[in-house]
């Protein structure tokens, strides 16, 4: 999905499609975004294999901003216990990280962009 915003064109995705190069490239050449959104809730195991790498990869590829919200920590205290790898991140065109997230904090962080 592409959508205009006050701070440019985005791009929103979800965690599956960071999969799929092809997805991005339309949204960024064919549809004209800046600034590509992935939030994401990666298992433990994937993320630490492929979190940053496709992150940062994305936006290399792209020449674009990707802005990726990610679920972190344990998600119930009881049942299945499932845990996501976290590690939110902003990450510039050249793909240098802006700003991260260890994988069990929350909260807010501000970059600059353009």
């Amino acid at each position: 999905v592409a959508c205009d915003s006050p701070v440019g064109k985005l791009g929103v995705t979800v965690c599956y499609d960071v999969r799929f190069p092809e997805l991005f490239q339309k949204l960024r050449f064919q549809h004209g975004v800046d600034i590509l959104l992935i939030p994401s809730a990666f298992s433990m195991p994937t993320g630490e294999a492929h979190w940053e790498l496709l992150m940062r990869t994305r936006a290399l590829e792209c020449q674009c901003y990707v802005l990726a919200a990610a679920q972190a920590g344990k998600h119930n205290e009881d049942g299945n216990q499932r845990q996501s790898w976290g590690h939110a991140m902003a990450v510039d065109p050249w793909g240098k990280i802006l700003a991260e997230f260890d994988g069990s904090s929350s909260g807010v962080k501000v970059v600059e962009i353009f």
